[in-house]
């Protein structure tokens, strides 16, 4: 490690100067609540160096992971880029993990979340993030949502950039930090919030008081090597435009092809992903030469990938030119020499001006500020206020010819409407808890926390059958496949409102029967996930979103899929594709001794009691009981009924196979007869069975039982009958219905459970014999003052990271002389 924070940063980036004075201070003191940072001072860095130089200082202060949150769908993969550059000149590549969250299924995700005792930066937009810290993240499958919710709410560090662009996730963000103090988590997690104007009564909410940390620039900051960069100037002028919205793109486009100079960079910042598209399209007639670009928030990763390397690579004699929209205001290192921005609101344009001249590479009036209102109407305000977009242009205009600082634009006085949003209460989080869709297959929409109500957007992926629709064991999208895509413009595509030749195709996942049926409109949820026909077109590698296009669609190259890939509930794959076949015995016993080494590798654990890491930890040794019922057993042998004649356990006792009880298979796929059915709802209900012994001496029975049921993330909160379940005699709950008979089962270290006939009348409404129901019962767990919801997710993801990692293993070829 090196010595001092200023070498460290001297060696991790390329500067030729260390680290500013107020970096200096984060690195020395630690976060505060807010720090206010104009644009362009280095706040990415100072979000993250510091932070990298603490875990390894003082690990014991600083949390192990850090969440840095970016208000827009923009380059996220160019932040990405410059911290893993970081990382790896300081030699820390493979001590702190760099993850991007960004939905769909992805090892990725897998590798920070099997991981929670490794250092970890995770970097993602608003949407992304907080949807998974309300349990509902989207395009991410369901079944992974109580572990996201679980790690980000614990040991974590968060970091909101930009808090002005926030919108409805700046409130979010303050309450999750004030509900976190009062319910409290297993190890403590703080946030901060960036932004050159917030305040200290900006975080004020009703149940979060004024922040009493604040950082910002000192003097020493402001005349040392950053004043370069405060003192870059940019000059203002406006362009006489077309108020005619169909003349408008041609003019913007031959104005900033005139404005560009050979050599340099001109970006054109729009206020919408259709007129920025239309612009582009123009500059290709009008600026064939210049190395031209179209970003925005509609397009697929791997096409996000190279526009970030296209931005990060060296200029080409003829220049770039750059259009874009919002997604460039925040989290995106770049600069230009002319800078042409459509009138928005006041915030909006002091961040697009910062990347004009943005270091200051460019001297007194050589670089420009153009400017102009967006064409005339009512519908051309979009998304923004109109009055808003009014006072700016009356600002703009009393700067005409000025060359101003970014300081100058943050000071000058310019009203905006401050907007009113949902509070996210304490109710709201607990809701949240549960996870079961509704009867309808609906969720609670967290939307309105997240997101003004006019950027709304699920995501599509593109894919070919040779059938021409999806199978019903089609796999759930990975995170490279998917397209953010307004939802209006895939109503209009489902209900028929938008008709072509070439009409898009769109497949909707049930949520609960798992197959994969043609999108209907209350399919239609932010965050959703749907697959569209290749062959139908709605996409372009260069405009992105395209749902007027019909020319075929290159699909992402096939990823290999992930271990848990379903995102319904009769999914149970990772008991299958293993490496070999494993006894339900030595599975449990590799569970019981993962969990207790990774609570020891986590620790300290303030938050928890010893008895609730026992409970974890109880809970891994039986959390797989269910699997003896004779449905699963069957599914997991195979129609062939062919498994091994015998199997060697880790303490050589021989268990032969025809009468061995099984836990994972190598069988490829495998089928319940009883198609909604739950193995871990039958452990449950064997644990709380009153001939069933086994936790007679445990402290926390009841959080035993609940974290072995909850070891898949599908059956928690509520638990009832899917399907034509109800109508079946008996009727079934998940599969499982009264008088189902499961054998003895051996459990390590000696035990045995009785053969149990379950009893499944506890999951009704108001249970039964004056026993509590399911819903009651786990209710009390959530909201038992010493546990609550972060730290019960806290312990499901601890059992679930367990059986994950121990699952892992069995993929693994057996070494030479190795018993297994």
């Amino acid at each position: 490690m090196i010595d001092a924070f200023a070498d460290f940063v001297l060696r991790a980036t390329d500067q030729a100067y260390g680290p500013y004075p107020y970096q200096e201070q984060l690195a020395a003191e630690g976060f505060p609540q807010v720090l206010r940072v104009p644009t362009g001072a280095g706040k990415t860095m100072a979000a993250v160096l510091p932070w990298v130089w603490r875990r390894n200082v003082c690990p014991e202060e600083t949390p192990r992971r850090l969440v840095y949150v970016l208000p827009l769908r923009g380059l996220v993969e160019q932040t990405v880029g410059h911290i893993t550059t970081w990382l790896s000149r300081v030699g820390m590549s493979n001590e702190v993990g760099v993850h991007v969250l960004m939905g769909g299924v992805d090892r990725d995700d897998s590798a920070w979340q099997s991981h929670p005792d490794k250092s970890a930066i995770l970097v993602g937009t608003q949407d992304m993030v907080l949807s998974r810290a309300l349990m509902r993240g989207y395009a991410e499958p369901r079944p992974r949502w109580p572990i996201s919710f679980a790690l980000l709410h614990t040991d974590t560090q968060w970091v909101f950039d930009e808090t002005q662009l926030l919108g409805p996730a700046l409130p979010t963000s303050i309450q999750l930090q004030a509900f976190r103090d009062r319910m409290g988590t297993a190890t403590p997690t703080a946030t901060m919030w960036m932004s050159a104007t917030l305040s200290p009564e900006d975080i004020a909410t009703i149940d979060h008081a004024p922040a009493t940390r604040v950082m910002q620039l000192s003097l020493e900051d402001r005349h040392g090597p950053l004043k370069r960069r405060l003192d870059a100037t940019r000059t203002v002028h406006r362009l006489n435009l077309t108020d005619d919205t169909n003349r408008y793109p041609a003019e913007v486009a031959a104005a900033l092809a005139d404005h560009h100079r050979a050599g340099t960079r001109t970006i054109g910042v729009f206020n919408t992903v259709d007129r920025a598209a239309a612009v582009y399209e123009q500059l290709l007639k009008a600026a064939p030469d210049a190395d031209l670009l179209l970003v925005h928030s509609r397009f697929r990763p791997v096409e996000r990938r190279a526009a970030a390397d296209r931005l990060a690579a060296e200029l080409s004699p003829a220049g770039q030119i750059v259009v874009t929209t919002q997604v460039l205001e925040a989290g995106i290192d770049i600069s230009s020499r002319t800078l042409f921005t459509e009138a928005a609101p006041w915030s909006s344009v002091v961040q697009r001006a910062g990347r004009c001249n943005r270091a200051g590479e460019y001297g007194p009036g050589e670089a420009v500020l153009l400017w102009a209102p967006p064409p005339a109407g009512r519908a051309t305000a979009a998304p923004y206020d109109e009055g808003d977009l009014a006072e700016t242009a009356s600002a703009l205009t009393a700067l005409e010819g000025q060359a101003v600082t970014s300081t100058d634009l943050q000071d000058h006085p310019v009203k905006q409407a401050q907007a009113l949003y949902p509070l996210l209460r304490r109710r709201d989080l607990l809701d949240l808890f549960d996870t079961m869709p509704d009867l309808t297959g609906n969720d609670i929409d967290v939307t309105p926390w997240i997101r003004d109500a006019q950027d709304r957007t699920l995501l599509v992926a593109w894919r070919r059958w040779a059938g021409g629709q999806p199978g019903e064991d089609e796999l759930f999208p990975h995170r490279d496949e998917l397209c953010p895509a307004p939802i209006n413009d895939v109503r209009d595509l489902v209900t028929g409102k938008q008709t072509g030749k070439n009409q898009m195709l769109l497949w909707a996942q049930d949520p609960l029967g798992g197959k994969w049926r043609r999108a209907r409109s209350d399919d239609l949820r932010p965050g959703g996930v749907l697959l569209a026909d290749a062959t139908k077109g709605g996409y372009d590698p260069a405009l992105g979103w395209a749902p007027k296009s019909g020319a075929p669609v290159m699909p992402v190259a096939e990823m290999s899929a992930a271990e848990e890939s379903g995102d319904t509930l009769p999914d149970d794959s990772p008991s299958f594709r293993r490496g070999r076949w494993v006894t339900l015995l030595e599975h449990l016993g590799d569970v019981d001794r993962e969990v207790a080494s990774l609570a020891e590798e986590l620790a300290p654990l303030p938050g928890l009691t010893p008895t609730m890491i026992e409970a974890a930890i109880l809970a891994g040794r039986y959390h797989d009981l269910g699997k003896a019922h004779p449905v699963f057993q069957t599914t997991l042998t195979g129609a062939d009924q062919k498994t091994p004649e015998a199997d060697i356990l880790n303490d050589g006792d021989h268990v032969e196979g025809p009468a061995s009880l099984w836990a994972k298979s190598p069988h490829r796929s495998g089928r319940h007869s009883r198609r909604y059915f739950r193995h871990e709802l039958v452990s449950a209900l064997m644990l709380l069975h009153p001939d069933c012994r086994l936790l007679d001496d445990a402290a926390e029975p009841d959080l035993v039982a609940y974290l072995a049921a909850a070891h898949h993330g599908k059956v928690r909160l509520s638990v009832r009958s899917v399907g034509d379940e109800s109508g079946e005699e008996p009727p079934r709950i998940l599969g499982v219905a009264a008088g189902d008979l499961v054998p003895a089962v051996q459990v390590p270290y000696g035990g045995q459970t009785p053969e149990i006939i379950l009893d499944p009348a506890m999951l009704l409404l108001g249970g039964e014999n004056g026993r509590p129901s399911w819903v009651s019962w786990v209710l009390k767990l959530r909201d038992r003052p010493d546990l609550g919801p972060f730290r019960l997710a806290f312990l499901e993801a601890l059992v679930r990271v367990a059986d994950w990692r121990a699952s892992a293993t069995y993929d693994v070829p057996a070494a030479a002389g190795d018993a297994k």
